[in-house]
């Protein structure tokens, strides 16, 4: 087995193991976001509160009504009670009643609209209040798809940990040395493929010395471009 394959091959587990850790980073990044659930509940909230307001706003436009019917009933009783006989006061009672029916038609409308505004303000928190229940099934839904494959990554992480170990011990000291070097130089891609005489990390053509001697099972020829190791296979 040529050295530059041993050291392939560990690329290989070690690309492998630098997505799974990156995943892994990701998934416990995505567990404890809860922005989309804030997001859902601060709409929430804030139609909660409109509802709020309506239907304060109603109550107080009932309560007028009732009070301004209660001051109609008195102002007739008066009225037509038979206690004031006087012609000047029974025409100043009259309009009195007259002034009272006009506003209460004022304040009936006012409290039409506060009813329309209400079972708007009501129907619009309803339908919110079902899209907040969706976004909070689907993020425990996505949460609890995160945590089982968290799982399975720890998993996979401990395998492809012993594969590792296990290519590591057959790489001479030296060689190991260079490719971690490598690695931290070159965005964790220490070897590079040769297809067709080029070098597929940087596109560079191999001359026809350096070609042969990337073929040689006992050396590691590098790029002279981009300084990677060569693997011809």
């Amino acid at each position: 087995m040529s050295h530059s394959f041993k050291l392939f091959r560990l690329q290989q587990i070690d690309t492998l193991l630098d997505k799974s850790h990156a995943r892994l980073q990701e998934i416990d990044r995505l567990l404890v976001d809860d922005h989309q659930v804030q997001m859902s509940q601060q709409r929430l909230d804030l139609v909660k509160n409109a509802r709020y307001e309506a239907d304060k706003s109603l109550r107080i436009a009932e309560q007028n009504v009732k009070e301004q019917r209660l001051k109609i009933e008195r102002s007739q009783a008066t009225l037509y009670g038979g206690k004031i006989v006087n012609p000047k006061e029974l025409q100043d009672l009259q309009l009195e009643s007259e002034a009272l029916k006009r506003y209460l038609t004022i304040l009936e409308d006012l409290q039409l609209e506060a009813m329309f505004a209400f079972d708007e303000a009501e129907a619009n928190f309803l339908e919110t209040s079902d899209q907040h229940s969706a976004v909070m099934t689907q993020v425990a839904q996505e949460k609890d798809e995160l945590s089982a494959e968290k799982v399975e990554l720890i998993q996979d992480l401990e395998r492809q940990e012993s594969e590792r170990e296990a290519a590591a011990a057959n790489i001479d000291v030296p060689d190991m040395h260079l490719y971690e070097a490598l690695r931290q130089q070159k965005n964790g891609i220490a070897v590079a493929r040769v297809l067709e005489k080029t070098c597929a990390a940087c596109g560079s053509t191999l001359s026809a010395t350096t070609f042969s001697s990337a073929q040689v099972p006992t050396k590691l020829t590098r790029c002279t471009s981009c300084g990677r190791i060569f693997y011809v296979g």
